[in-house]
């Protein structure tokens, strides 16, 4: 073996030894630096005795020169306890006297004589709470103490100085915990059951019919179970078509009912007891035309014909006439000299038979009302067959001329259907012009839909009415969906919403109460959308000043009528149009101000009150704009400008004369009072305290605890009646900013808004002024008998005439003349009071009225604050909800 070969193997056992030797050097070194740092060196005092060495080596290595090992101090040792206390003696609820030996700032260490020290929380030092441990205890304090529990593994005990219960309370205590128990056994079923409830649930797929017992009927629908221990709900809207029903006329409890599932959303079922619609089913074997209507539809799917009514053969029969005359007026083509004679005869031949039909019509009118809609959809395709000669020849003329065969050869086959003595022909030649040129598709239908959200049938016959073209289905329906919301305009809407918009910066506001029929709609996301765009459309439009047009006052119309009469530009005007033009600008000025007629913001191509009809055809209900108010930040108030140089000068002669004054008068007394008054030591820890409780000045803070002898609620009393003071004499001034706020209360039923005003824009971008603001719309909604912000507002008139019915009740004549003004006095002042905003209780603070808040806010703001007005809505206030019986409706619409 070769010198490199046997180097290579013994080269890994050498690195391994190496590194060894290398990691335990390093380990002694960070062992030695530990010691260094956490012990202290021992000084040594004499040199230690040599050791005989063992052999002339050995002395060798004494002789040379060693390194100094630095002397280390031995291991600090604790003092022993006296342990008086054997753990095995220790037992939950002991009670043992001990000694506060640490105090931490989560508790204390206290000896007991056990070996280790038992911990007592910060909570378990007393019943109350506890923000210092050492506001309780301190250190070698002899306290009173209780195991409450042992961990014996790391030899830890936790104590308590809070007695034990006494055995009332112990079974107080149990009781409650055996509650407690049966309430955790109870929800553990609950869950249970819920959870079997939920394995049930997963079962039942959508679409599926079931047959349940009803259990229950609420207001807003039937509970019915569907399952073992599985409850679905039925809406009242789907037990039927029909509007304002009765759910006991549906179903009654313990019925069995016929339901089909709608959708399961977790562990709820929702239920309809409707019939499902098949379209293919219902399409089958029924003919009718492309355009027909919902109602000829109906009647011909339950085999309701017009042939089963009297008139049937004479309105055929005028129909055929009208379908030939047409077919032979399209076939005619006549020469360009003789066009305007050709269609004025074809007019003329048509109109008998129009006419006749429209007899008929009259006739036939007199039966029930569900044949009226199939004659009035028949006389409806008379009246486009009697009108087709005049398009088609208008078509014609755009049309290059035909030779006189081919008109001829056009006219045979178009008359030959014509003679056809079965309705269903005739109708469909009638109505062919009018059909789309291809199928309406689903996709079509839902594309529509999505748009308007309108009915699936009426997307459908708005697709086929204007040829598959969406934009003129869309306007279809609009004009549809408006006239449908006209018949709803006599309906009575009660429910709805109170709705507020403020605008950035918070100096204009709106408020609008907009009204529909039912709280179920009002509820809904796409009413809550309504309200909040009529109240942004408020606060857009700078003009408006009411609802409708029709909420003018006519007397003011009339006086303006007057006066257009007579201006100048009318009196060249011809006297027979002068009331038309005047009308006109009436028109006008009042829609100018009336929200109805205003372009609807988001959608300039309609008006407010397009809006409202589209929104009312979709949602099915009224929908009403009952009243709206509208608030500018300062509107009607001026700035005062002032010198202010010499405003400077003439306070500060005031001042001096005050004082001089008042010097003049007691000087003695003042010095007397000065020497009197002990001087008070103020620390800064009391003055930053005051300063935190009452927002007020450094120096204003100090003056008030020297003032009050260091006492913290004087100083604060003191600092108050500083402010209101200030604030007072800050009533002078006039403010014309601020802030307008609103507050909305839960559900949406009643709303404030107001308007409080400082001086500067300044303050009124702050924190503090906006949490005023907001404050102080929510004590308007909290007190229902305000009327006014200030005992001032009230009118005089109202006052003396309540004092002449005051002076006059019959308790008042009992009493003795001479105090009588004095009780009246004290009664009207309680009444103005009640409704004055700024004498209310404070919400959040009932020791203190409004009055006082927004002084004290002035005076830590250093402005003038005041509440301008306000104005609060409660949802349907003077409104009545009408109740009507609805089969004599339903009796009365039918005309039995």
């Amino acid at each position: 073996m070769s010198a490199m070969s046997a180097t290579a193997a013994v080269a890994p056992n050498v690195q391994v030894r190496l590194g060894a030797r290398a990691g335990k050097a390093v380990k002694a070194r960070r062992s030695a630096v530990v010691l260094r740092a956490v012990s202290e060196p021992e000084p040594t005092t004499e040199e230690p005795a040599a050791e005989p060495s063992a052999s002339p080596a050995a002395s060798a290595d004494a002789d040379a020169p060693k390194k100094e090992k630095p002397a280390f101090k031995p291991k600090r040792k604790f003092v022993k306890k006296t342990v008086t206390v054997q753990d095995a003696d220790i037992s939950i609820g002991n009670e043992y006297t001990g000694k506060v030996k640490r105090v931490q700032e989560y508790g204390c260490f206290v000896d007991f004589g056990a070996a280790s020290d038992g911990l007592v929380h910060i909570s378990e030092l007393t019943n109350g709470f506890v923000e210092n441990v050492g506001d309780v205890v301190a250190e070698n304090q002899e306290v009173q103490v209780w195991i409450k529990s042992i961990d014996a593994a790391k030899g830890r005990f936790s104590l308590t100085m809070k007695p034990p219960p006494s055995a009332e309370e112990m079974q107080a205590f149990t009781a409650k915990e055996a509650e407690r128990e049966e309430q955790f056994k109870a929800r553990k079923q609950k869950k249970k059951s819920a959870e079997e409830g939920m394995s049930k649930v997963k079962a039942i797929k959508k679409g599926q019919e079931i047959e349940g017992i009803v259990k229950s009927i609420q207001p807003f629908g039937a509970f019915v179970e569907i399952a073992g221990g599985v409850e679905g709900l039925v809406h009242v809207s789907e037990m039927s078509e029909d509007y304002n029903i009765k759910i006991e006329d549906f179903c009654t409890v313990g019925a069995t009912v016929k339901v089909r599932v709608l959708g399961v959303d977790g562990n709820k079922v929702k239920l309809s007891m409707k019939e499902k619609l098949d379209l293919k089913v219902m399409m089958e074997g029924i003919q009718v035309e492309a355009g027909a209507g919902v109602m000829e539809f109906a009647l011909k799917t339950k085999g309701v014909s017009p042939a089963q009514f009297p008139g049937f053969d004479t309105l055929e029969k005028m129909k055929a006439e009208a379908a030939a005359a047409a077919a032979v007026a399209a076939a005619a083509m006549p020469v360009e000299g003789e066009e305007t004679a050709a269609a004025a005869a074809v007019v003329e031949e048509v109109a008998a038979p129009a006419a006749a039909a429209a007899a008929v019509v009259e006739e036939v009118a007199a039966a029930p009302a569900a044949v009226e809609e199939v004659v009035a959809v028949e006389e409806a395709v008379v009246t486009e067959a009697a009108a087709a000669p005049v398009v088609e020849e208008k078509k014609e003329e755009a049309a290059p001329p035909a030779p006189e065969a081919a008109k001829v050869e056009a006219a045979a086959p178009a008359a030959a259907p014509v003679t056809a003595p079965a309705a269903a022909p005739v109708v469909a030649a009638a109505a062919a012009p009018a059909a789309a040129p291809g199928g309406i598709t689903a996709k079509q239908v839902k594309e529509i839909r999505d748009k308007t959200g309108a009915g699936m049938m009426d997307c459908k016959k708005a697709l086929q009415e204007s040829g598959g073209d969406m934009e003129e289905a869309v306007v279809w329906l609009r004009k549809k969906g408006m006239a449908s919301a006209d018949k709803k305009s006599s309906r009575i809407a009660t429910e709805g919403a109170i709705g507020a918009y403020i605008h950035m910066g918070s100096r204009l506001g709106v408020i609008v109460e907009v009204n529909c029929e039912t709280d179920f709609v009002s509820r809904g996301d796409r009413f809550k959308e309504i309200v909040a765009n009529i109240a942004l459309q408020v606060a857009a439009c700078p003009d408006i000043e009411y609802v409708s047009p029709d909420e003018v006052d006519p007397a003011m119309v009339e006086a303006e009528r007057a006066v257009q009469m007579k201006m100048e530009d009318m009196l060249s005007k011809p006297e027979n149009i002068r009331a038309k033009i005047v009308q006109g600008r009436l028109d006008k000025m009042v829609n100018e101000k009336a929200l109805l007629k205003q372009a609807f913001i988001k959608d300039t191509q309609l008006t407010v009150e397009d809006y409202i009809k589209e929104a009312v055809a979709g949602i099915g209900e009224k929908i009403s704009i009952r009243r709206f108010v509208k608030f500018n930040l300062g509107e009607g108030m001026e700035k005062r400008n002032e010198d202010f140089a010499a405003e400077v000068e003439a306070q500060t002669q005031a001042l001096a004369a005050k004082a001089a004054e008042k010097k003049a008068e007691a000087p003695k007394e003042v010095e007397v009072a000065e020497a009197a008054k002990p001087v008070v030591a103020v620390s800064a820890k009391q003055v930053k305290e005051i300063r935190d409780k009452s927002g007020a000045g450094m120096m204003d803070c100090k003056k008030a605890l020297q003032e009050s002898g260091g006492d913290m609620e004087e100083a604060i009393v003191w600092l108050r009646k500083k402010g209101m003071a200030s604030a007072d004499k800050k009533a002078s001034r006039i403010a014309a900013d601020g802030a307008i706020g609103q507050y909305i209360h839960a559900g949406s039923r009643l709303g404030v808004l107001v308007e409080v005003n400082c001086e500067t824009d300044f303050v009124a971008r702050g924190d503090k002024f906006k949490e005023l603001v907001q404050n102080l719309a929510m004590q308007v909604a909290a007190c229902i008998d305000v009327e006014y912000v200030s005992p001032d507002d009230v009118d005089p008139a109202m006052v003396e005439a309540e004092r002449e019915v005051q002076m006059k009740m019959e308790d008042m004549l009992s009493k003795p003349e001479n105090i009588r003004a004095k009780i009246v006095q004290g009664r009207l002042d309680k009444m103005v009071n009640e409704k004055a905003l700024l004498k209310q209780d404070y919400i959040k603070d009932p020791s203190k009225t409004v009055d006082d808040l927004v002084k004290e806010i002035s005076a830590e703001l250093g402005e003038k604050i005041s509440i301008r007005r306000f104005q609060k809505y409660n949802l349907g206030e003077g409104l009545e909800k009408k109740v009507d019986d609805f089969a004599a409706e339903v009796a009365a619409q039918t005309g039995q």
